[in-house]
Order: C-alpha cells, then sequence, then structure tokens
C-alpha cells in the first residue's frame, strides 16, 4: 500500500519540477498559495531538494476520474534577494509561456485533454515560477523591443531571455483543483539547490522537461492497475512507459 501511495502521485509533487535554486525549506515565497501551513516536508530521495506538499484526504483515490486539465499561464516572480530586481514583462512571458507549452504538450502525447472550459472529469492546474533569481549581463544594447512585439514561441523566447539574464535559481509552486468545484486536491512548493551556479539554457529546458514528464507520470499513475504503476522519479522508467504510448485513451 505504502508503495501504491507513493508511486501514485506522491500528488504532493505533482510539479516536482526542480527549477533551479532555493538552498533552505523555509527560505521562499510565501505569496502565491493561499494557505502554506498545510504543506509538509518531503525531501527528495536523491538529495536533490525538498518538495514540500499537501494532499487533500482522498485526493489520489479520486485521481483516476480526471482525463483533462485546464492548464493556466504561469505566475513568474523575481525573488526580493535577485541580485537584478526587474525584467521587461515579454522576457518573464518567455519564462511563463515555455512551462505551459511544455507541460501541455507532455500531457497531449500521455491521451489527456488540454482545455479552456471546466468539466466534471477536468483538473485545474495553476502554476507559478518563483523566487526566480536574476543576473543581467552586460550588453552593449539591452534588446531593444519594439512596441507591438509578439513574443516568439517557447524555445526561441527562452534563448532570447537567457541571453540578457543569467537564471541563477528559481522554485516552482502550484496548486491542483477540481474544476468544477472549485476544491484543493493538492498544493506543493518544489524546492531545489543549484548552489549559486547559472542555469543554461539546456538546464532551464531540460527541468522543465523533467517536471512535465513527472506530472504525466504521476497522472497516468492513477489510470493503470497496481502491478503497472511505477517510480516517477526514475527517468528511465518515465521513458520505458512514454514510449509505449498513452494511457489515457
Amino acid at each position: 500500500m505504502n508503495k501504491v501511495r507513493t508511486a501514485l502521485v506522491s500528488a504532493a509533487a505533482l510539479l516536482t519540477c526542480g527549477v533551479g535554486g532555493i538552498a533552505a525549506a523555509e527560505d521562499y515565497d510565501h505569496t502565491f498559495l493561499s494557505d502554506y501551513s498545510k504543506l509538509q516536508a518531503n525531501p527528495l530521495p536523491n538529495n536533490a531538494g525538498t518538495d514540500l506538499v499537501y494532499i487533500a484526504p482522498g485526493a489520489l483515490e479520486r485521481a483516476a476520474k480526471y482525463k483533462a486539465l485546464m492548464v493556466d499561464e504561469p505566475e513568474v516572480l523575481v525573488s526580493a534577494k535577485s541580485d537584478y530586481k526587474g525584467a521587461k514583462p515579454s522576457d518573464l512571458e518567455a519564462i511563463a509561456a515555455l512551462v505551459r507549452t511544455t507541460v501541455s504538450d507532455t500531457l497531449k502525447t500521455g491521451g489527456y485533454g488540454i482545455v479552456e472550459s471546466p468539466g466534471p472529469t477536468v483538473l485545474y492546474l495553476k502554476m507559478a515560477v518563483t523566487d526566480l533569481d536574476l543576473k543581467r549581463k552586460k550588453r552593449p544594447l539591452l534588446g531593444y523591443t519594439p512596441a507591438g512585439f509578439v513574443i516568439k514561441a517557447g524555445v526561441d523566447a527562452m534563448r532570447d531571455m537567457m541571453g540578457k539574464y543569467d537564471i541563477m535559481g528559481a522554485a516552482a509552486q502550484g496548486e491542483i483543483a477540481d474544476s468544477t468545484s472549485q476544491e484543493i486536491l493538492s498544493e506543493f512548493v518544489a524546492l531545489r539547490g543549484n548552489n549559486g551556479k547559472r542555469m543554461s539554457f539546456d538546464d532551464f529546458n531540460n527541468e522543465v522537461k523533467s517536471f512535465a514528464s513527472r506530472l504525466r507520470c504521476r497522472l497516468d499513475n492513477a489510470h493503470v492497475p497496481a502491478d503497472q504503476k511505477i517510480d516517477c522519479l526514475d527517468p528511465a522508467a518515465r521513458a520505458a512507459r512514454e514510449a509505449k504510448g498513452p494511457v489515457v485513451h
């Protein structure tokens, strides 16, 4: 039973993405979620960080009925301790767009619907990249943004953003709710440490992809028999299952 409960979701970690670096479990933004007092610490087995998690009673058992998600645009919150505390809206939007697009595309590949309206089998996923720690790069020109600028899609926009700033760390926070009743099923804060090192584009992009893969895995675990549930922290196990195609049809 404990193995099944852990594999199911640790819905706890429905967003264990791990973007970046917050060292202390107490030292993170406390403004995004409605109630941080319910969160309980769950150190990751590989010592990469800690997930602070709340799972509503009975949420794991109910997860199998959900086959689609409303994936809201993530918020981006710059850390008060960031070396550089400003950023153009289009640059912050690049971060939000990359996270939202990657999550949505990964879930679609898994057979889940990405929808715009609530329904009885629809989850609402609210996310934020918080504690964003930036250093502005020295450039001859600070990347002029023309009037009427339309942000590029996903990866290209993020590359442009990281041409202007170094990302030294970030955290992920999220809330999963029933889309019709608005009942909160899970809340979480994913804290990671990167020892003050800058993240490359590949570092950031791979963390977002890993996060999306883990989210799909945990939802998949709710839709398969107990003997087919896998450890969603195991990249090889996730890749093997994903190669077989969608669990949800």
